[in-house]
């Protein structure tokens, strides 16, 4: 009775709140999807055609109504509906000049090493016809979190969490550095770019997000949480946050 409870609030809140959109019993990924989904619903184009790099079985899928084409150097686990899975076995995308409309790129150049950052960000800008939404931790600020976070984990689990200690290990970006390595693209393109950056998740926010993740005794109790704080996402982005999203609308000139 109380889980039919549970899962008749939680349709409520996807129906009222997010017009139907699923993933937010999982507020961490949600928080980060959510803005650019909204972006990609508000867009002029009806039927767009996404592209999104490092997805896993999933990304961006729960949170609008389009097919994606993912790729990742794996896929473990079952494969969403909506996302085409392209296997990349390389560093160059396996797609054409401008083939895509809106190319996605959440949480993964943080693992990618440092000195192969910017070829994969003119990768992301290559293949863009329109505009690439880049989601990515920054800052020192951000990095002492992980190390925190990986700490607790150690502690807590006995082990470490593969996803976090890639960041510890390669260290996460300055949003300066990455502003520069978007411009240093789009150079090498011969394209212009405009570029606008928001933050993302406050780091105190996210620190009770993840502390609880890690130290519940119950997974219920953050699964439980998740969708409010999902429902007051816009107020989160404030002062020193984790993630920053760098919105970049690529221009081509004619003949392109």
């Amino acid at each position: 009775m109380v889980a039919h409870l549970r899962g008749l609030i939680l349709k409520l809140i996807e129906t009222i709140f997010f017009g139907g959109r699923k993933g937010l019993e999982n507020a961490d990924v949600a928080l980060r999807y959510l803005p650019i989904s909204e972006y990609i619903l508000k867009g002029e184009l009806k039927k767009p055609k996404i592209l999104e790099v490092g997805s896993g079985v999933c990304g961006i899928t729960p949170y609008i109504p389009f097919k994606v084409t993912g790729v990742d150097v794996s896929f473990n686990g079952e494969i969403a509906e909506n996302l085409e899975p392209v296997y990349l076995s390389g560093a160059r995308l396996p797609f054409t000049d401008n083939s895509y409309d809106y190319v996605i790129s959440v949480d993964m150049l943080e693992h990618v090493p440092e000195n192969e950052r910017t070829d994969v960000i003119t990768e992301l800008l290559r293949v863009s016809s329109k505009r690439v939404f880049l989601a990515v931790p920054c800052g020192e600020l951000a990095e002492a979190h992980d190390k925190a976070l990986d700490e607790l984990y150690q502690r807590e689990k006995g082990e470490r969490y593969h996803f976090s200690q890639e960041h510890v290990d390669n260290g996460l970006p300055e949003k300066e550095e990455l502003e520069s390595c978007i411009k240093a693209s789009a150079d090498s393109l011969g394209v212009r770019v405009n570029v606008r950056v928001t933050g993302n998740v406050n780091l105190k926010v996210r620190t009770f997000l993840m502390r609880l993740w890690i130290t519940s005794k119950s997974p219920k109790l953050y699964a439980r949480v998740s969708p409010f704080l999902c429902i007051f996402r816009r107020l989160l982005n404030y002062g020193e946050c984790y993630r920053q999203i760098f919105v970049v609308d690529v221009m081509r000139g004619e003949g392109e």
